[in-house]
């Protein structure tokens, strides 16, 4: 993911302790489900104000009476922030003082109340290892001339472009192309039929104040190396501003998560339902490898990715995995972009 600084794959220094990876991922893989920015509406005929389709359908799924809340939105609209905040205090109004957790009878437990929007992470994350059999493979790749080439530019394109040079836009063109040459990776199962998509719109995981939310770059396969840059960090920064829309949510086809930037050095992602795979990408060390039978201190990383095994099989995964690597492993300082 990307971290609370912008950092990306992270970089060469003693990793942090590994995360909690099924539960990190977990929450990246509900974004999707969890965020939703109120539509700005117009008032109706009847002279109310119109309710966005994400505050019904809330509304609706919690079974809650709207002319209980106050709107904070424009000309007093109501919400999904409303509704959350409504359905917050109305679930520890009645058995939580402040918001301490709470000490079972015996002492030696606690209880943590579920807020909606874990409530709907957990709901999300069932139906994903329930209804899509998850594979996994890794795979190790040598970036020491990505990272020479990522060094090299990194403040010249600081100084011409306004943004951060990280890690990911490198990984996003070398996924993109691994996608067309691999679409069944692209894609969704039809029960009767693979449904192949034409557009490639990744998702991309980013901690925000409120959890990781799971943004999408569309059709980033027609975007530079310098266009995914700025397309990473206006995500990343909106995210964290709480200012995503909820086109900036939707129509992802493939999710890619940085676990590396929270010192993960290897994790087991759960598939962002419906999507076909998810891949991570892990913190780049540099440890002693074996090339031409001497010992050589490289900058290596690991490459993860979980498939719905209905669409593809080992074969394929394998097939993927290599090109991913074999594209991330050519990219130099004399690279051409």
């Amino acid at each position: 993911m990307i971290g609370p600084t912008g950092g990306g794959a992270g970089d060469e220094s003693p990793p942090a302790p590994p995360p909690e990876p099924a539960a990190a991922l977990a929450a990246s893989l509900a974004a999707q489900v969890a965020i939703e920015t109120p539509m700005v509406t117009a008032p109706g005929r009847d002279g109310r104000t119109r309710l966005s389709p994400a505050v019904r359908r809330l509304a609706r799924e919690h079974d809650v009476d709207l002319s209980l809340i106050t709107g904070t939105g424009m000309g007093g609209r109501i919400t999904r922030d409303d509704v959350l905040k409504y359905l917050d205090t109305k679930d520890l109004a009645p058995a939580v003082v402040a918001t301490q957790p709470q000490p079972s009878d015996s002492g030696d437990e606690e209880y943590l109340p579920l807020t909606p929007v874990r409530r709907m992470i957990a709901e999300a994350m069932v139906r994903s290892v329930s209804q899509i059999p998850h594979a996994w493979s890794t795979v190790e790749v040598d970036v020491t001339s990505l990272v020479a080439a990522r060094t090299a530019m990194r403040e010249s394109f600081r100084q011409r472009e306004g943004v951060d040079l990280t890690y990911l836009p490198f990984v996003l063109r070398a996924l993109v192309e691994t996608l067309k040459e691999n679409p069944t990776f692209n894609a969704t199962w039809g029960e009767d039929k693979i449904v192949l998509k034409k557009r490639l719109n990744i998702g991309l995981a980013v901690a925000a104040p409120n959890g990781l939310v799971v943004p999408v770059i569309h059709n980033a396969d027609r975007l530079s190396l310098s266009g995914l840059a700025h397309a990473v960090a206006d995500l990343a920064q909106r995210a964290r501003d709480n200012k995503l829309t909820i086109d900036d949510v939707q129509g992802g086809t493939f999710t890619l998560n940085n676990t590396g930037a929270l010192g993960s050095v290897v994790s087991q992602p759960i598939i962002n339902y419906p999507q076909a795979a998810i891949m991570t990408t892990e913190a780049v060390q540099k440890r002693p490898v074996v090339i031409n039978d001497a010992i050589a201190i490289r900058s290596m990383m690991n490459l993860c990715m979980s498939f719905d095994h209905r669409i593809n099989d080992g074969a394929e995964s394998s097939a993927f995995m290599q090109s991913m690597k074999r594209r991330l492993e050519e990219i130099g300082p004399d690279s051409a972009w």
